[in-house]
Parts: structure tokens; sequence; C-alpha cells
């Protein structure tokens, strides 16, 4: 698959386009893009909030199910957390599979991930 880089304007390619892919997914509101309601990250209206386990883990389980509907061409087999501080600074790893012809066997997901306090909801986009 062959994207443009969001900074130069320059073709991109392989793993550096799923990157920009995948930033771009985790970095946008959900709702956001106006022709595009379903895509984006539910969970930055996380930020801000108590480092528990719970939150962490709520995180991890958000940016997992993104990584599922929005980019086929990244499996995440684990997260490895670097740091996290009291202070609300989490460092993290997303350790996984690059699998650059997943996207030829995929359809446009189209489905909606919602978080209302402790409940994470997967339902088909209208």
């Amino acid at each position: 698959m062959t994207g443009i880089n969001a900074r130069t304007g320059e073709v991109l390619t392989g793993f550096p386009e799923v990157l920009q892919s995948l930033q771009k997914v985790f970095s946008t509101w959900q709702g956001e893009r106006v022709m595009r309601e379903w895509f984006g990250n539910p969970g930055l209206k996380l930020l801000g909030e108590n480092q528990t386990e719970a939150t962490v883990i709520q995180w991890f389980n958000i940016l997992y199910m993104l990584t599922e509907l929005f980019e086929p061409r990244y499996k995440i087999s684990h997260f490895e957390a670097n740091d996290m501080t009291q202070l609300g600074f989490s460092d993290f790893t997303l350790v996984g599979r690059y699998r650059p012809y997943a996207h030829l066997d995929w359809e446009q997901a189209r489905a909606f991930v919602s978080v209302r306090g402790d409940t994470i909801t997967l339902r088909a986009a209208n």
C-alpha cells in the first residue's frame, strides 16, 4: 500500500506508512472528521484521568481495538510499559507484527468504539 507523508507530501510506503496511519488513528478525536464520524480514538477522553490499573488497561484495550479496526497491516501481540510516573507520564511500547499484505483480505471497518465509565463498547456504525 502507498500513502502520502502528512508533513512533507512525499510518497510513503511500507512500515513508515503504517506508523503514520496508527499515529492518525490514535491522535484523532472520535467525531473530529466530519465525513468519517466513526473514525478516531474514544480513549482520548481518558487523558487527565487518574493513572490506575483500570485506566491503563482500558487505554490498552482501546488501542488494541483501534489497531484491529483501522490498521490490518499491524497486529499487536502485547504492550510493554516502559515508564509510568505519579505525575501521569506514561511511556509504553506496542509490540507486534508488521503484515504488509493483510489489507488485501480486509474490508473497511464500519464500527464505532465508545467508552462510558468502565465500559468499552464496540458496535456497528450507522
